[in-house]
């Protein structure tokens, strides 16, 4: 009996360590170390509550690729253009400013007839891969650091975005730390 006692409570010990270590290990942010390094490159968001990353493919002879690509014209109109994508997803967003000098602080994402920012997913019909983003709900595009020397830009967004389908997809929990270019 003293055995079987003994035998219970270490299963219960290890029981109990073992759901310990599995939700702290589950609950560890993956970025936490890279924001900490100015110099550390990431992208990532929720697209309806699923955690989201860019990835791409390398190719085979010339090594590796990036999967974004930043514009930041800080010496002619203040314009960003920043393309992400995911291609193993066929998954992609694309965020505009115009109109408007990028600033510390909230910026307008940009929509009108032909340019806009919005998100694409390849598992769509071909009329419903492009969600753009809707206006009339809130999106924040909140720029915390621009680093004129090194060419980088920090900063969180949200958006709603509508396909013409009628479909939504929500964007939250966004945050970046890239490299730009011009």
């Amino acid at each position: 009996m003293k055995t079987q006692t003994k035998n219970l409570k270490t299963s219960l010990w290890l029981l109990t360590l073992l759901m310990t270590f599995t939700f702290f290990y589950c609950e560890k942010d993956p970025l936490e170390d890279c924001r900490k390094d100015p110099a550390c490159e990431y992208f990532t968001c929720k697209v309806n509550g699923e955690r989201w990353e860019p990835q791409c493919k390398g190719e085979p002879f010339f090594g590796g690729c990036t999967p974004w690509d930043v514009q930041y014209y800080r010496k002619t109109s203040g314009n960003l253009g920043m393309y992400i994508k995911n291609e193993s997803n066929k998954q992609n967003f694309t965020f505009l400013t115009r109109n408007q000098k990028l600033i510390i602080g909230n910026n307008k994402l940009y929509k009108d007839e032909f340019i806009q920012t919005f998100y694409a997913d390849g598992k769509f019909s071909e009329g419903c891969k492009i969600f753009i983003i809707d206006t009339l709900t809130s999106s924040t595009l909140n720029i915390t650091k621009i680093d004129t020397v090194v060419y980088f830009l920090s900063g969180t967004f949200h958006f709603t975005a509508k396909n013409d389908c009628g479909d939504l997809m929500t964007i939250t929990d966004g945050e970046f730390n890239l490299p730009y270019r011009f």
